[in-house]
């Protein structure tokens, strides 16, 4: 019998345990070849991606300097290909995989795999546009206190308590994308509902298993801005970057899909009730 998603009412429990083995044990070491199988082309389209940008500011004089239109545009259009464009292929490839593909016996790509993913762009979108503009309004807070404050000690809390906000909706908003995902009918209320009580957990869940990764992938594209291009240390860095984005968007997913799982009582083909 095919469960339901629930949208209102009594959500049932999730056992930190229970969320961590599944995440752990089934999801990450239980099937990481699959993981990895799918994570070939996502992992070649964001190296070509971060390699033509490099081109492009190379080729325009560009590469190195911290400030300008050019380099801005660049890196703009860069990241939103690689998080938005190919980070939703492989959100959706993953998902898929794991909450459908395991069943069926295979990865299908199909009109529903599209729906799928361009659902899975949208709200992604909708996740990044205000998250970018938080960040960013922090970021520029940052400079401000930093240049003409007394107190400049405070100018690092002007970065922290944004990031902190953003991770915030992204908890409470997430499993509008595993639910896109999986072509399981939700919407950013149901989402809002179905993690309220659990909230604290999958916030320590993502600091734990997505924040460092976050992190090392960002000093990992420094190092790679900063070393010569198509030296092997740019390569390395550069393969090193692309490899924990798509780790990155791995463990994500496989997150937001446990919990999204086990808070829900999703299944194949579930309804609204």
């Amino acid at each position: 019998m095919v469960k339901p998603v629930r949208l209102m009412g009594q959500f049932p429990p999730l056992p930190p345990g229970r969320a961590i083995r599944q995440i752990v044990l089934d999801g990450l070491l239980g099937q990481w070849r699959l993981l990895a199988a799918t994570a070939i082309l996502p992992l070649v389209l964001a190296l070509l991606t971060d390699l033509a940008a490099t081109l492009i500011l190379d080729l325009r004089g560009q590469r190195g300097v911290v400030l300008s239109v050019d380099v801005l545009v660049v890196a703009l259009v860069s990241v939103l290909l690689i998080e938005l464009v190919i980070g939703g292929l492989y959100t959706t490839n993953v998902a898929r995989l794991l909450g459908i593909g395991i069943r069926q016996g295979r990865l299908q790509a199909s009109p529903e795999w599209s729906r799928a993913f361009t659902n899975v762009f949208i709200r992604l979108v909708s996740l990044y546009v205000p998250g970018g503009l938080i960040l960013g309004a922090g970021f520029v807070g940052f400079l401000l206190v930093r240049a003409y404050l007394p107190v400049p000690q405070l100018a690092p809390l002007l970065l922290v308590i944004p990031g902190l906000v953003v991770l915030y909706l992204y908890v409470r908003f997430c499993f509008v994308i595993t639910a896109a995902a999986v072509s399981a009918p939700y919407t950013f209320g149901d989402s809002m509902r179905a993690t309220g009580g659990i909230t604290i957990l999958m916030t320590v869940l993502h600091l734990v298993f997505c924040v460092p990764l976050i992190f090392a992938q960002l000093g990992l594209q420094v190092s790679a801005a900063s070393a010569s291009v198509f030296g092997p240390s740019y390569f390395g860095y550069l393969l090193l970057t692309e490899v924990l984005f798509v780790l990155r968007v791995a463990v994500f997913t496989v997150v937001n899909l446990v919990c999204f799982v086990n808070r829900t009582g999703w299944a194949p083909g579930a309804h609204r009730i």
